[in-house]
């Protein structure tokens, strides 16, 4: 895989790599609230060796004072110390407790010990730290008295005593917000990797096309694979001329007096037929756009809101089919909406009354564009498809699996399929349809 491959990858899925994103600033900020905020108060300590005033005796002593601070680092963090300092201050911690806050390090090549005290009050960090070097100093006199009237051996002097901290220390916020943002990129890049390795959803014209080529479950098909006609991104420029070759093809296919469209995909997509319809309209040609629908999401919710009597009380035989027409001049075309859908809507678009109101719009239409419900809603496109002259699938790229859409295609038989149309949803409404279509 390319760069430009994850970069698909990551527009695909930027939903995720988001969601996982936040979720890791969260957890940081939510930990970084959770720790105590923290001072440290510091203090430096020298450390000397009684020698002579020769250089020699000068550079023998500054040897073994720093061979001294090597053992020294140990007993600044002694119990003893620490038990010492707590007699002194009072302080109601234990010697582990205490011991833990005491951090002392020496610079190399020096025969200097820093201390450092980490507490959650700043006074207290003072006094600890001020209060533990002059333990440590008390007990390395005592350590390196040889005699009880004599000097010590070595002596430790502070250089700087503990001043009150300005600032806290800790916890640093900025860090672990970067390390959450670090984290978040890192693994949201790594789920949308993942799911989008396991994702068995169409997105390509390819993947659609290695579908309607191979085998279908239970099918004998015996004709050419189901081809392509056009590949349709709703909501991007270029939608009137990309439609006008989607119509060229199917006029080339054969007659195109009526023409049926219903998806393949799990919902309705009436922005196609739509679409179509409009550009047959465009050639000054009389067309009507039949939502015939039965799963309620056809394309006349958008042209005629409200309930209607339509197309179902056309079959039902309450009203003629010249009174349930109704105008759209914005497309230039006629549309029949679907009506008062009741639960003998399917069957009386498979019986002979409706094959009666497509013989009476034939003859008073030059195409006639017929919206049907999703294979997998409803049996109404294979019963209706026999009637028109060509029928087309729909297919929406991103969310189709090629599960669905073989069991569509099982569904709907042998040598009914006229082509697919594949699209992808940037888009809704037929005044922004656009598309892009791949020969």
């Amino acid at each position: 895989m390319g760069l430009i491959d994850y970069w698909h990858i990551a527009r695909r899925r930027w939903m995720l790599i988001l969601g996982v994103l936040v979720l890791c600033l969260l957890a940081a900020v939510g930990y970084a609230r959770s720790q105590p905020t923290n001072y440290v108060a510091t203090s430096s300590v020298y450390v000397s060796m009684a020698t002579g005033t020769s250089v020699n005796d000068s550079y023998q002593g500054g040897l073994a004072a720093q061979q001294r601070v090597r053992s020294y680092l140990d007993l600044a963090t002694s119990a003893n110390v620490a038990k010492r300092t707590i007699d002194d201050l009072s302080l109601k911690m234990s010697v582990d407790e205490l011991r833990a806050k005491i951090t002392a390090a020496s610079p190399p090549a020096t025969t200097l010990i820093v201390f450092s005290i980490k507490d959650s009050s700043p006074e207290r960090a003072r006094d600890i730290a001020n209060t533990v070097v002059a333990q440590f100093r008390q007990l390395i006199g005592e350590l390196e008295s040889i005699e009880k009237d004599a000097a010590p051996a070595a002596r430790a002097e502070v250089v700087d005593r503990a001043e009150l901290p300005s600032g806290a220390s800790g916890p640093q916020s900025t860090r672990l917000l970067a390390l959450g943002v670090l984290a978040g990129l890192a693994l949201g890049g790594l789920a949308a990797f993942v799911r989008d390795r396991t994702d068995r959803k169409l997105r390509t014209s390819n993947d659609l096309e290695a579908v309607l080529a191979g085998p279908i479950p239970g099918s004998t098909r015996t004709s050419a694979p189901v081809p392509i006609l056009g590949i349709i991104d709703l909501g991007r420029p270029g939608a009137v001329e990309e439609t006008r070759r989607l119509r060229t093809r199917l006029q080339r296919n054969g007659e195109a007096t009526t023409v049926l469209l219903s998806s393949l995909s799990a919902r309705s997509e009436p922005e196609i037929a739509m679409a179509l319809a409009k550009s047959f309209a465009d050639t000054g040609r009389h067309v009507v756009y039949i939502d015939a629908d039965t799963s309620g999401h056809g394309g006349s919710q958008q042209i005629v809101p409200g309930v209607v009597p339509g197309l179902a009380g056309v079959l039902h035989g309450s009203l003629p089919v010249t009174d349930a027409l109704t105008g759209w001049p914005q497309a230039g075309m006629t549309v029949l909406p679907l009506g008062e859908l009741d639960e003998h809507t399917s069957d009386l678009l498979a019986s002979d009354r409706f094959a009666a109101v497509i013989a009476k719009l034939r003859t008073d239409y030059n195409h006639v564009v017929i919206q049907a419900a999703p294979v997998a809603h409803a049996a109404d496109a294979i019963a209706l498809a026999p009637l028109c002259e060509q029928t087309v699938a729909v297919v929406e790229l991103g969310t189709s699996t090629a599960p669905r859409i073989r069991g569509a295609l099982a569904t709907f038989g042998d040598n009914l399929l006229t082509g697919a149309v594949a699209y992808s949803k940037l888009g809704t409404g037929i005044q922004r349809l656009v598309g892009r279509l791949r020969l």
